[in-house]
């Protein structure tokens, strides 16, 4: 068994290599802030939210 990403081609119907996934990605793009935001304060410019949900 292992943890992590399903090494298996994606021709398959289901996972044969075992892998067990830790959880999944909630958002397929991290949020940033607005541009009112980013004028108001400067450090929001490098700030990105990215969510994983734990199983």
């Amino acid at each position: 068994m292992q943890f992590g990403k399903c090494t298996c081609p994606k021709e398959l119907p289901y996972c044969v290599c075992g892998a067990v996934s830790l959880g999944k990605i909630i958002n397929k793009k991290p949020i940033i802030a607005s541009n009112e935001e980013q004028i108001e304060n400067s450090r929001s410019k490098s700030a990105k939210l990215r969510i994983f949900e734990r199983v």
